[in-house]
Parts: C-alpha cells; sequence; structure tokens
C-alpha cells in the first residue's frame, strides 16, 4: 500500500507540474501585477494608402448645386446597402493611385495618401475655400480595407475596418481569438512598409505588447499565428493517430505497473 501512495502521489505531482507548464503556455499578460500601471501606445488612426478606395462628398449650404457638381456621378455599388435593393444614396468611388493622388472633377489632382480620413478632409476643404466655395464641408470615407489573419485562431480569413483605428488585440478577438494549440508568444504580424515586408514578433503573454510597434494595426497587415508541437506532431503524425496510439500504450502500460504493485 505504501508503494501505491508514494506512485499516487508522483503520479499527482507529475500533472501538476505539467499543468503549471502548461498555464504559463497559454495564459495572456502574466507579468502584469494587480493594480500595476501599464504604459500603452496612444491610438494611431488609420492613414490613407495607394490603393484605397474612398468617397469624397462635397456639400454646401450656400451653393448645393455648384457643390453637387464636384461629386461624382458614376456609381458601381450604393455604399453600406445590399446591391439587390432600389433605393438609397449612391456616391462615386475614388481609387488613390500610386502616387498617392486622387482627381477631383474641376479641382484637378490632390494628394491624400499618409494622412487620415479627417486630415485629407480638411486639405480638400482647404482647396474649396480658397475662391471655390467659401463653405464647402468635405466629408471622406474609405472602403475595402482588411486586415488578414491566419493560423491558429477561431476563424482565420480577412477582417474589414469599418472604423479608423483597430488594435492587434481586437482584431485577433474578432477572429475568435487563438485556439488552445496557438503559440501566443511568438504571434507574428507582417507589414509592408516601402518596399520591404517587415516582420514583428508579439508574445501576448507580457505587458510589453502594450508599446509594440504594431498595437495599433494598418490597413493590409498580415498576422500569423503558429501552431505548438502538439498541433504541429498531430499533422506530422496522420492527425495523432500514432501519437494517440502511444498515449494508451503509455496508459496501459502504467495500469499494468500499478496493477502488478498493488496485488504483489
Amino acid at each position: 500500500m505504501k508503494r501505491f501512495l508514494s506512485l499516487l502521489a508522483a503520479a499527482v505531482l507529475l500533472v501538476g507540474l505539467y499543468s503549471c507548464h502548461s498555464a504559463e503556455k497559454v495564459i495572456y499578460f502574466q507579468d502584469i501585477e494587480n493594480g500595476e500601471s501599464v504604459p500603452v501606445r496612444g491610438i494611431e488612426y488609420l492613414t490613407l494608402q495607394s490603393g484605397d478606395k474612398v468617397s469624397i462628398i462635397v456639400s454646401s449650404a450656400a451653393t448645393p448645386e455648384l457643390a453637387q457638381k464636384y461629386n461624382l456621378s458614376v456609381a458601381q455599388n450604393r455604399v453600406g446597402v445590399n446591391s439587390g435593393s432600389s433605393s438609397g444614396n449612391y456616391v462615386g468611388v475614388y481609387t488613390i493611385d500610386d502616387n498617392g493622388e486622387v482627381s477631383i472633377p474641376s479641382v484637378g489632382r490632390v494628394r491624400i495618401a499618409g494622412l487620415t480620413r479627417s486630415e485629407a478632409a480638411d486639405r480638400i476643404e482647404g482647396i474649396f475655400h480658397n475662391g471655390i466655395i467659401n463653405d464647402a464641408v468635405v466629408t471622406i470615407s474609405a472602403y475595402d480595407r482588411y486586415i488578414t489573419i491566419l493560423g491558429e485562431v477561431g476563424r482565420p480569413g480577412r477582417i474589414s475596418l469599418d472604423r479608423d483605428n483597430i488594435t492587434l488585440l481586437e482584431a485577433l478577438g474578432q477572429a475568435g481569438d487563438l485556439t488552445i494549440h496557438g503559440q501566443r508568444d511568438r504571434v507574428l504580424v507582417q507589414r509592408q512598409e516601402g518596399n520591404e515586408l517587415k516582420n514583428y514578433y508579439v508574445d501576448l503573454r507580457s505587458k510589453n505588447i502594450f508599446n509594440s510597434p504594431v498595437y495599433n494595426l494598418r490597413q493590409n497587415d498580415i498576422i500569423y499565428v503558429a501552431p505548438d508541437e502538439v498541433r504541429v506532431t498531430d499533422a506530422s503524425f496522420n492527425d495523432g493517430s500514432l501519437r494517440r496510439i502511444s498515449t494508451w500504450m503509455s496508459i496501459t502500460s502504467f495500469l499494468l505497473s500499478l496493477g502488478i504493485l498493488i496485488f504483489r
């Protein structure tokens, strides 16, 4: 009986050590103490980039008919509504060219890449206020902006950016969070900067994530969550069939040894 109790205690100890080790791999923000203040990067608003699609609407209280002629009249899609419906407002959409510019009717080319939506609206308003339409109000909306999330998350794929800022944690939440087999200590964020694709690794277990250069995401960022060793082993051994056989053999061997000790 003493041998059985010793063996049982050892088994419990091993399970406890394994559980603690597993917890270290999956728990977020492990180094944050209760009540601790953590520095966080300020909100960074998305800036417009070449290839982005934007609508530019000019309005005026004093001369609405004049303002209307500066708005695109050709509309391919009805914004924000199912295209099968027959009612609603239609807007024309510009595509920012490789030089970061859009060509506004009767105004000319205006560079807006690198600006936020509000900054771009202010720039175009300034042009109108300079003798074209003094009370012009410009509204800019952006469309078809995405980030892509791949790997060990609940819902991999593209996420549409429907507002002007999104953090890495928010994006992972929209993708259904990491699966239990996702590596939380090496989440990869790929970002194109000029002619280079820069790679950033983030540890979700650490408070340092809040000060990462990719804490605030940009359109076209790619997030990849790599699988852990268990998932890789499962894939290597035909969906884990051989590993499961090995596990059952180990359990059987343990039970046989335990039975020998008890009934000896």
